[in-house]
């Protein structure tokens, strides 16, 4: 029945059968595997690395195939490998090394951390000791020592404040004592 539709109405026939998506084309310069034609082999060798080198009609690609180290071979119209076709194909390489090699590399990294994290806690514990942990945190200890400063410096300042207004006193105090006659004569 979906094809009666696609002829009458084709959105309504790709909304129920969509068309399935093709894999995009590798770009120019990426490497892909190129399979010989049939019958033909290079060191018992019928699979080689080749450089994408242009795209062609029907999703076929023209290629540089790697043979030998000094060895090179243009191919051209070649089909990526499917159903009936694995002869003069391409096919994307297996990408689950790089999988490997990363789950690799994050394996050594995490053992690297874990060494570094030991060796960190082995100098801390040469240069610091034995210690107690502090019951509060480094920022309520510099808060409580802030707050320490701020009052000595408000008592340093009414202590200034009475320091200039003492010798003033002092002397009223001692006019007042003449003035009355009760200074020593000596």
């Amino acid at each position: 029945m979906g094809h009666l539709l696609s002829s009458v109405n084709r959105e309504a026939s790709d909304a129920i059968h969509p068309e399935p998506q093709a894999a995009a084309r590798p770009d120019v310069g990426e490497l892909v595997i190129y399979h010989m034609r049939a019958g033909h082999a290079r060191q018992g060798r019928t699979r080689f690395p080749a450089l994408v080198q242009s795209h062609g009609e029907r999703n076929t690609l023209g290629l540089t195939v790697i043979l030998e180290a000094a060895e090179l071979k243009n191919e051209t119209l070649v089909e990526e490998i499917g159903p009936g076709r694995d002869s003069h194909v391409w096919e994307r390489p297996d990408g689950s090394h790089f999988a490997a090699i990363f789950r690799g590399t994050l394996t050594a990294l995490h053992t690297r951390i874990g060494d570094m994290e030991g060796e960190n806690k082995r100098l801390l514990d040469i240069v610091l000791g034995d210690f107690d942990a502090p019951a509060v945190s480094i920022i309520h200890i510099m808060q409580d020592f802030e707050n320490r400063l701020r009052a000595i410096k408000q008592e340093n300042e009414e202590l200034r404040a009475f320091i200039d207004r003492a010798p003033a006193a002092a002397t009223r105090t001692a006019a007042k004592k003449v003035r009355k006659g009760k200074t020593k004569k000596k």
